[in-house]
């Protein structure tokens, strides 16, 4: 690898892990507006079920926990910040912590992956979700925005969680 390529290399890196790890902090500060905006336009936001391999779950022959296009993830949006959602009102406590960030470019896309781990304290009991996301990011005009969010459960089930009413 030439310098030239090692150096875009580390900015590349470095721009991805700045931009997921400012992703988790507008989610830990419950910023869902400001979270929503750094999705593209055609965006969709995944979480794949536990019984399957979620890297290559199929959502035409599993049923997703969560499929959301750009519609869908604004819905959840309005829907978490009104005092009517009744699983998060009120606000669950979260802490996004996220490691081992990787990212290449793909064809007209940045593909980056990341391990995760989220914790939830809500009513005197706290949950953890651990996994992996996987990213396809795209540059508009200077700005990265989220093409596809994947997170992948590294658990065997939701229990004893029971649900996602947070955003992983």
């Amino acid at each position: 690898m030439s310098r030239e390529a090692a150096i875009d290399a580390m900015l590349l890196q470095h721009r991805v892990q700045s931009f997921l790890f400012h992703e988790a902090d507008l989610l830990d500060r419950w910023q869902l507006e400001e979270w929503e905006a750094l999705f593209a336009d055609e965006a969709r936001y995944l979480v794949p079920p536990t019984d399957v391999d979620g890297d290559f779950a199929d959502p035409d022959k599993s049923l997703f926990y969560i499929f959301d296009d750009r519609t869908r993830i604004h819905e959840r949006v309005v829907r978490l910040e009104k005092k009517g959602a009744h699983s998060e009102f009120p606000r669950s406590k979260t802490r996004h912590l996220v490691s081992n960030v990787q990212a290449s470019l793909g064809d007209g896309t940045i593909e980056a992956t990341a391990s995760f781990a989220v914790w939830r304290s809500k009513d005197g009991n706290t949950d953890i979700f651990v996994g992996h996301y996987a990213y396809q990011l795209i540059d508009i005009g200077g700005a990265l925005r989220i093409a596809e969010k994947k997170c992948v459960l590294d658990m065997d089930a939701l229990r004893p969680h029971a649900r996602i009413s947070i955003l992983l």
